[in-house]
């Protein structure tokens, strides 16, 4: 396993834990953290040279890789990346290949060559992914790749590939912590997920879920201001709906609406 540090592009508090970004069509680019808050550091990334974005990363042209750290950094590493990538998650791509990058919690772009590689990934989710031989596999907070146990469930029968859930034919949620555990939540009757985020989703009735970094599932009291059916653009841990409101979902599954200084409808890059 190789870790590459990233080039330090500039500081913010050492409280912030920063989850995810959002770049307006400027190039403007704002974080939100893991507590659910927003921030505008005055980063600016190019739109134009934006090639493949996940939940906490984003690659610029072929060969630039971006991420964010959990104190708010975000850092700009110049590296060998693959040529093609055929498959890509919240928190890592794979390059056609084999070679898995995983980002971890810290930042740090973590090439995963000193283990056995998963064959033949063919189904990818936020933080996971399943192969051709029906194995899945989930990526810590770490940056870690974790087996994850579900016997006698097939890549196939699953409908909704979220970002820490997915959902079976047959309506069956399975929620992953950001340890690598996996839960079943067939005991929770949940509709259809037609609206799929990060950290939550909405289903067919309208209600909106929230999974926490444990795997719990939540059904968060809402901000006043949130219709679901408004939600328009949809993030690793916040979504904006037509009017341009932005709501932040926390790592305890939280539901928040947050103010900001700028039109969101002009947002263009969702990390997701």
């Amino acid at each position: 396993m190789k870790k590459f540090m990233a080039m330090f592009l500039f500081l913010v508090s050492l409280s912030v834990y920063s989850q995810s970004y959002l770049v307006m069509e400027n190039g403007l680019t704002m974080t939100v953290d893991v507590n659910g808050y927003i921030y505008d550091f005055g980063h600016y990334t190019p739109v134009n040279r934006v090639t493949i974005k996940g939940g906490q990363y984003l690659v610029e042209d072929a060969n630039v890789l971006v991420t964010v750290d959990d104190r708010g950094m975000l850092y700009r590493k110049y590296e060998m990346l693959p040529k093609k990538i055929i498959g890509k998650g919240m928190n890592y791509f794979i390059g056609d290949s084999g070679q898995i990058f995983t980002i971890d919690n810290m930042g740090f772009s973590i090439l995963n060559e000193n283990q056995e590689m998963p064959k033949k990934p063919s189904k990818f989710g936020g933080i996971f992914f399943i192969t051709e031989a029906d194995e899945f596999f989930s990526i810590t907070s770490l940056g870690e790749l974790k087996i994850l146990k579900v016997d006698g469930l097939k890549g196939n029968d699953i409908l909704a590939y979220g970002g820490n859930y997915f959902m079976t034919n047959r309506g069956v949620l399975f929620t992953i912590s950001m340890d690598g555990k996996i839960f079943d939540r067939h005991q929770d009757r949940v509709g259809i997920i037609v609206k799929k985020g990060g950290n939550y989703f909405v289903d067919s009735s309208g209600a909106l879920y929230t999974i926490a970094h444990d795997g719990s599932l939540k059904l968060p009291p809402l901000p006043i201001n949130l219709k679901t059916a408004a939600i328009s653009k949809i993030g690793a841990n916040y979504f904006i709906d037509g009017s341009g409101k932005l709501f932040s979902v926390d790592k305890e599954g939280n539901v928040f609406e947050r103010s900001v200084n700028y039109d969101l409808k002009l947002a263009k890059i969702i990390s997701l």
